[in-house]
């Protein structure tokens, strides 16, 4: 099934099967048949690339169900940093509680604020 390629503005050849299988094709007849011929010669490889990935996906499955069974290496020192962070927020919202007693008006100083100039050079 030949298909015209918009974007690069020539033909492609689908090799379907299971999968599908793009080769790009030119002007010249002999020219194609040696791109079809490379594209189908290139098959074996990429099945036996396929199932390396398998296999070493595989083994990484394998490698991560042993290591979810083994026991967190740090959870003691999970559980004391964690008892300290709950302490320093129990601190921390005590801090809050005494801001709300204090008066929210600013204190008054003898110095005026300074004037900011709206005339700027450019």
């Amino acid at each position: 099934m030949d298909i015209y390629d918009t974007v690069n503005a020539h033909y492609c050849l689908n090799l379907c099967g299971m999968r599908k299988y793009k080769v790009d094709l030119g002007t010249d007849a002999l020219g194609n048949l040696t791109r079809i011929e490379n594209g189908i010669a290139k098959l074996p490889a990429r099945l036996e690339t396929a199932k390396a990935r398998k296999e070493e996906t595989t083994a990484q499955l394998e490698t991560a169900k042993e290591e979810v069974k083994k026991p967190f290496a740090f959870e003691n020192e999970l559980k004391e940093k964690t008892e300290r962070l709950n302490a320093l927020n129990i601190e921390l919202n005590l801090n809050e509680k005494d801001k709300s007693v204090i008066d929210d008006e600013p204190e008054q100083n003898d110095e005026q604020p300074e004037k900011k100039c709206t005339d700027r050079e450019r």
